[in-house]
């Protein structure tokens, strides 16, 4: 007789225990607080995606001037870079662009001046100033004499 009462007993209790509900609140607290970490550097991916793109353009030029036994380099304004052969006035396309000039996303900014390769891959003996990029970008750094071309976040 008394396990009968025991059996109708548990099918009266409904509902959660609190060991349930604490563990389905520390899920959702976890997922929102990687929502909100993602939404918080999406700038922060922009302008890492756009100092790696310099990046490889500086390698470019370096690998233009190696190939062509002339000067080739990059020219930043602001938020645009353009690259340059020596002598030559009009800018040539970098690649993966389709224009001359190539403008950055999201308003990312270059602080870089011009920096030029001779035919030996070399920007030359004398310190090259950091190349900034704003919004969480770093800087790239390129190596007097060797051209060694790396950055630093």
């Amino acid at each position: 007789m008394k396990m009968a009462h025991r059996k109708n007993n548990k099918k009266l209790q409904r509902g959660f225990t609190l060991i349930e509900v604490i563990a389905v609140l520390v899920i959702i607290a976890v997922l929102a607080a990687v929502a909100v970490s993602r939404v918080n550097s999406t700038k922060e991916v922009s302008a890492i995606t756009e100092r790696d793109i310099l990046k490889s353009h500086l390698r470019y030029a370096q690998l233009r001037a190696l190939g062509d036994d002339t000067s080739w380099g990059i020219s930043c304004d602001g938020t645009t870079y353009k690259l340059l052969r020596n002598g030559d006035t009009a800018p040539y396309n970098l690649p993966g662009e389709d224009s001359a000039v190539y403008q950055s996303k999201n308003d990312i900014t270059f602080n870089c001046g011009t920096i030029t390769f001779d035919e030996w891959g070399s920007p030359g003996t004398e310190d090259i100033p950091e190349i900034t990029v704003s919004n969480g970008g770093g800087t790239i750094k390129v190596t007097k004499n060797t051209g060694f071309i790396f950055h630093e976040n």
